[in-house]
């Protein structure tokens, strides 16, 4: 047998090293920021859920509707819609159609994952690009909510933010396909199933 010399073995040894500990720091930083996501979004839902009763019984009971409740939950819609992608593509809830990749195995298995990731990737990446773009467009920039009058980017900010995160997420998971590494993160608690 030929054993590969050993400055290149070493050199393999300390590649592996930095992307495991890229890796695992890489997990970290997407746990903290996932339990931030979680308890942002479980209080923006509380928030739109009084502000909806609210708005109720305003509009019913003493026949006075309030037209910033219909613009401040459409807003906060968008913000769960985004944090929340976030924290379930992380912990693999995002829906999917999983027949085909659990009837493969092996190399076919490894290679319909890293295609998905890919095409995944592409995504995210233009959430993250063109949700910047909407965010540095000066009508974005200057626009005010038409009944609060607060600044739109308040709620649109949510946009590349959460396609970064969501990018690193899918980088994460498709090292780990290619290293044939389980990547999805089941989590427990008070937000999951």
């Amino acid at each position: 047998p030929v054993y590969p010399k050993p400055e290149n073995r070493l050199r393999a040894d300390i590649q592996n090293l930095t992307v495991e500990t890229a890796m695992k720091a890489l997990k970290i930083f997407e746990d903290k920021i996932s339990t931030v996501f979680k308890i942002i979004t479980a209080v923006i839902l509380f928030v739109q859920m009084v502000i909806v009763f609210v708005g109720v019984i305003a509009r019913y009971v003493f026949n006075s509707p309030q037209p910033w409740i219909d613009e401040i939950t459409t807003y906060l819609l968008v913000d769960i819609t985004y944090l929340g992608g976030f924290v379930a593509l992380r912990s693999g809830a995002m829906a999917s159609i999983t027949f085909i990749r659990d009837a493969l195995h092996g190399g076919l298995k490894k290679v319909l994952c890293v295609l998905s990731d890919a095409c995944m990737m592409i995504l995210m990446l233009a959430i993250a690009v063109y949700g910047y773009k909407l965010c540095c467009m000066p009508t974005v920039l200057n626009q005010k909510t038409p009944s609060l009058q607060l600044p739109i980017i308040i709620f649109y900010a949510v946009i590349p933010i959460s396609g970064v995160l969501m990018e690193l997420s899918m980088i994460r998971r498709l090292v780990g396909d290619i290293r044939g590494e389980d990547t999805e993160t089941h989590e427990e608690g008070a937000f999951v199933e």
